[in-house]
């Protein structure tokens, strides 16, 4: 059996736009010491993404839950590039009801 790691960070995503809105945002900035960890820290170093996004097929979660999809780089809702600062996302999410609930809150602060 298997051991899933899950590892999860205070980040800042903003949504843009109101008719096609998307969400914006860094998913890991480089070069920044990571919270204490079960006892340990990380940094992420510069092109840790490149072969990722270039090759795997990639998804936006909310929360790691794979049944809440808000975009996909293999069908062109989530732009990944990276950059100085760390890796830039662009997601187009789905016109769903609860992804309206989440873009609510996200435009409220709550999220």
């Amino acid at each position: 059996m298997s051991k899933l790691e899950r590892r999860a960070y205070t980040l800042d995503f903003e949504v843009r736009g109101e008719n096609e809105p998307a969400i914006v945002g860094y998913a890991a900035v480089i070069n920044s010491l990571s919270q204490e960890m079960w006892g340990f820290r990380e940094v992420i170093r510069p092109g840790a993404f490149s072969k990722a996004i270039g090759k795997d097929d990639v998804r936006a979660l909310w929360n790691h839950d794979l049944n809440f999809v808000l975009g996909r780089n293999k069908a062109g809702t989530l732009r990944l590039s990276e950059d100085a600062k760390g890796l830039r996302v662009e997601i187009t999410p789905p016109d769903a009801t609860r992804v309206r609930d989440l873009l609510l809150s996200m435009r409220r602060g709550g999220c």
